[in-house]
C-alpha cells in the first residue's frame, strides 16, 4: 500500500515538475539596436572633428590622446572614432534613449551600454543616451583599420523566478519520494 501511494505521489511530483519546465513562460529580453558602422568605415555626416588633443570616452573616466571624429549618422544615432597617438582606437556609438523604455534601457545596460542621462556635455542634444564602446586599431591618430573588438549578442533571455523555484522544489520532492520509495521496497 505504502509502495502504491509513493508511486502516485512520485508520478504527481515529476508531472508537475515537467509541465512547469515546459511551461514557464520565457521572457525574451532582447531590444533591436539600431545599425552602427565600424570606425574602420566611417559612415554618416561628420560632426565635430578634432585631430589631435585630449577626449572622454563615455563611461571611462581616463584622458585619452589622440583624434577624435564624431559622425551623425540619424536624428537618434552617431558614432565617436576615437584613434590614440599609438593607434588604439575605441569607437563608441552613441544612441538617443528618449524613446527607449526603462526596461529597454535596463536590457541594454546589461549589454555594456552606458546610460548618459544628459548628452549636452559631451556636444549632443540635451536627452538621455546610451553609449556603448568597443576597441578598434587605427593608424596612430586617424581613423581606420581592423577592428579588433566586435561584440555579438544573443537575446537575453529569462523566466519568472518563482516559477523556476517551484518546478526545482517539485523536482528535487519527486526524487526524494523515489529515494525514499527504493529504500523502503529494499526493506521489503
Amino acid at each position: 500500500m505504502i509502495n502504491l501511494n509513493l508511486s502516485k505521489l512520485l508520478l504527481v511530483s515529476l508531472s508537475v515538475s515537467l509541465i512547469l519546465f515546459t511551461a514557464t513562460p520565457m521572457q525574451v529580453k532582447a531590444v533591436d539596436t539600431p545599425h552602427f558602422p565600424s570606425c574602420s568605415n566611417p559612415e554618416g555626416t561628420i560632426k565635430a572633428d578634432y585631430p589631435g588633443g585630449t577626449h572622454g570616452i563615455a563611461g571611462n573616466s581616463t584622458e585619452f590622446k589622440g583624434s577624435d571624429k564624431v559622425y551623425t549618422l540619424s536624428d537618434n544615432t552617431l558614432q565617436q572614432c576615437f584613434c590614440s597617438i599609438d593607434g588604439a582606437g575605441i569607437q563608441t556609438n552613441w544612441w538617443k534613449a528618449s524613446s527607449l523604455t526603462q526596461g529597454q534601457i535596463e536590457v541594454l545596460k546589461k549589454d555594456n551600454w552606458v546610460l548618459i542621462p544628459d548628452g549636452s556635455l559631451w556636444g549632443l542634444q540635451n536627452a538621455p543616451y546610451l553609449a556603448k564602446n568597443s576597441n578598434y586599431s587605427c593608424s596612430g591618430g586617424g581613423t581606420g583599420g581592423e577592428i579588433l573588438g566586435a561584440s555579438i549578442s544573443l537575446p537575453k533571455t529569462g523566466a519568472e523566478s518563482i516559477w523556476l523555484i517551484i518546478a526545482l522544489a517539485s523536482l528535487v520532492s519527486g526524487l526524494v519520494i523515489l529515494f525514499k520509495g527504493l529504500r523502503s521496497k529494499k526493506r521489503i
